[in-house]
């Protein structure tokens, strides 16, 4: 399954890129929001796609935003953030996160979601299921 991750935390990019790798997923990861959004926007293959919230130029709400404006959400989406103090739960559903994780992550929830997440993209219709893990 393809699997896109933007953080700026270089360090934490890497063990997310290894864990999820090692799980047999494809990854491509990003520390430049911007270049993840090009990169999203061009129309990668992707089941799932990671997003840390507080990034320097766009937050990650912010780059889903726009990719949303070229192409069809047709992927899940999972928020992460160690900032869930200014984090409005309901807003994210609006526009279209699935899941968020706060940090540190706990990498066997992400697994799980990212394994349900991307089973659940193919082909068949998108549920939007919202939570707090």
């Amino acid at each position: 399954m393809d699997v896109v991750v933007a953080d700026n935390d270089l360090a934490l990019l890497k063990s997310l890129e290894i864990v999820l790798k090692g799980e047999g997923h494809q990854v491509r990861t990003f520390s430049d929001p911007l270049e993840a959004c090009r990169h999203l926007v061009d129309g990668c293959d992707l089941d799932v796609l990671v997003l840390d919230y507080l990034m320097p130029i766009l937050t990650g709400t912010d780059l889903l935003c726009r990719v949303c404006q070229w192409r069809k959400v047709d992927f899940t989406v999972i928020l992460i953030s160690g900032h869930t103090d200014i984090i409005g739960l309901d807003d994210l559903e609006e526009i279209g996160v699935d899941h968020f994780l706060p940090k540190p992550i706990d990498l066997h929830r992400l697994c799980d979601l990212v394994a349900a997440g991307a089973a659940s993209n193919s082909g068949i219709v998108r549920h939007m299921n919202l939570e707090r893990a």
